[in-house]
């Protein structure tokens, strides 16, 4: 077999475990589609013809695939003893990418929590998400060190011992009918920094396990990032693009170049290399002048980008500087 995310998403939908795509790079690994805690059985194998060499997937930690993750961030084989001793013993244990290790238990409703014993380098993964083995890492593959597939079929429950349960005293901590308001002014606070929905989406899970007394369900969280990601702290989308606050104000300050940016985002996707030639405003019936003016006002204001010069017989292609939602 294989070790490509088309060769390995079966044999995981087998055991009722939705798989997607994982990019990997030395300083960071993340999901490959947007929306991927929303995937299932159905839509992993749709992914799986969509990217079937991807060297790299993953799966969402918690109810949706019924498995919580025990990851122990260091390489040293005795985290994975003191982590058995801890949360019990799992059949099934991978080395991951970087040479630590994780192991798999049936999900019981535990959160997502980062370091909940503060003085050990583990972290209890009830939601969010994880890579899967056999993976390729950004130094080697993930590999199963004990067990197989055929044990998630058999997972036992982790134990919660008495130190993570002792570390989740809510003094200090935001109170249940104030939860909603502060997760939407955090991830207000944060969103001028994620590239991405699914990056808010995992600051906020992670802000919300170390914060709140009493977790919010997955469904609340996604639910918040996704009306916050529509404004971006400012930004506005014109269609499918993203706006960032000051370009906005001199935009909407110019109509031409407004009208413009929003019958060229609802033609073209986020990858597309597309064509403002002067002859589409005679194609579309617009005045003479409209194209070339409003063309060069999108160029001033770093909207798009020129990547190949007109030449004869042949328009200028040009390309987003913006975000395609």
């Amino acid at each position: 077999m294989q070790d490509t995310f088309a060769d390995w998403q079966p044999q995981y939908a087998e055991r009722r475990v939705a798989t997607f795509p994982v990019t990997i790079g030395r300083d960071e690994k993340k999901p490959s589609v947007v929306g991927y805690m929303k995937v299932g059985l159905r839509g992993s194998a749709q992914l799986a013809n969509k990217f079937p060499g991807a060297s790299s997937f993953g799966f969402t930690c918690g109810p949706s695939n019924g498995i919580t993750v025990v990851d122990m961030d260091d390489t040293d084989p005795t985290i994975v003893r003191e982590a058995e001793r801890l949360f019990g013993r799992s059949p099934l244990l991978w080395r991951t990418g970087s040479g630590k290790f994780a192991m798999a238990f049936r999900h019981n409703g535990e959160a997502r929590r980062i370091r909940p014993i503060p003085t050990l380098p583990i972290d209890l993964l009830g939601g969010g998400y994880c890579v899967a083995p056999p993976s390729a890492g950004a130094a080697r593959r993930y590999e199963i060190i004990e067990g197989t597939l055929a044990d998630l079929d058999r997972l036992p429950k982790a134990r919660i011992p008495a130190d993570i349960a002792a570390s989740s005293r809510t003094k200090g901590k935001i109170p249940k009918g104030e939860r909603n308001n502060a997760l939407f002014q955090y991830c207000r606070s944060t969103v001028a920094y994620c590239d991405s929905l699914d990056q808010l989406i995992d600051a906020a899970a992670t802000w919300a396990d170390c914060q709140l007394a009493a977790p919010l369900p997955n469904a609340e969280i996604i639910k918040t990032c996704s009306s916050v990601w529509q404004y971006r702290g400012g930004r506005r989308r014109i269609v499918n693009n993203i706006i960032e606050a000051p370009q906005y104000e001199k935009l909407v300050a110019n109509t031409d170049a407004l009208a413009l940016l929003a019958y060229l985002s609802a033609e073209n996707g986020r990858a597309a290399e597309f064509m403002i030639a002067d002859g589409l405003g005679k194609a579309r019936g617009w005045p003479l002048r409209f194209v070339p003016s409003a063309r060069k006002a999108l160029l001033d204001l770093g909207l798009v980008e020129c990547v190949l010069p007109a030449r004869r017989g042949a328009p200028a292609l040009y390309r987003w500087l913006v975000p395609v939602a």
